[in-house]
Formats: structure tokens, C-alpha cells, sequence
């Protein structure tokens, strides 16, 4: 069972001005958040903490894009069951292995609130 003391963790890569809004928000919440602003960030991020209850990733980064992030995640065996939502602004998505959703930016926080709870509750609850 999971000890209530220590909030769900959540990996949010993204390079877009708002990333820090959307991490507020979700500590808000209940939530420890740890940011990346790209993909080769958040493979670093990933080797050096707890593992997080879900990714949120965007897709159009520089360094390493979010196909790249998702590439090597899949290629590393203590990663590939971890679940990933898509945060894009294209309305073209196409079925990408280990996502489980995707969001459309600009983000609605309710929305963004609600496609997380099912993988992770907040400590608030």
C-alpha cells in the first residue's frame, strides 16, 4: 500500500512558458510534480528519482523531441509499463506505444485534473 505522507509524483516534460503554470497546478492539487524541458531531461529526471505515476509529455520539443523520449523509454524495461498522456496542440495524433491518452493544448486545468486522477490520486483525497 502506498504511504498518504508521500504525494503521487508526476514527470511533466514540456518547453512551453506554461510548464511551470501547469506544475503549480498540480501541486495544487495534491501532487509532488518534477518538470523536464525536454526529452533527454526527462530521461535524466527519470534515472535519478522515485518513479512517477505518470508522464505528461509534449511532443515538439528541442534536444529530444517527445517521439524520441518515448523511443528510449520504451527501449529501457524499468520504464515501458509507465503511462504517458500527450500534451499537443496538433489535432493529427496518431496511436503511439505506452501513451494512454492525449490532451489538447491550450490545456484546460479540469480537464488536465481529470485525465491524471485515474492514474494517480492526489494526497488531498
Amino acid at each position: 500500500m502506498p504511504d498518504a505522507t508521500i504525494p503521487p509524483l508526476i514527470l511533466l516534460i514540456d518547453d512551453e512558458p506554461e510548464l511551470e503554470v501547469m506544475a503549480r497546478y498540480l501541486e495544487f492539487e495534491g501532487y509532488s510534480v518534477l518538470t523536464a524541458t525536454n526529452g533527454e531531461e526527462g530521461l535524466l529526471a527519470l534515472a535519478s528519482c522515485r518513479k512517477p505515476c505518470i508522464v505528461l509529455l509534449d511532443l515538439m520539443m528541442p534536444v529530444m523531441d517527445g517521439h524520441g523520449f518515448l523511443r528510449r523509454m520504451h527501449d529501457d524495461a524499468t520504464l515501458c509499463g509507465l503511462p504517458v498522456f500527450v500534451l499537443t496542440a496538433s489535432f493529427q495524433t496518431e496511436h503511439m506505444a505506452g501513451v494512454v491518452g492525449t490532451l489538447r493544448k491550450p490545456l484546460h486545468m479540469e480537464l488536465f485534473k481529470e485525465a491524471v486522477a485515474p492514474y494517480c490520486a492526489p494526497t488531498g483525497e
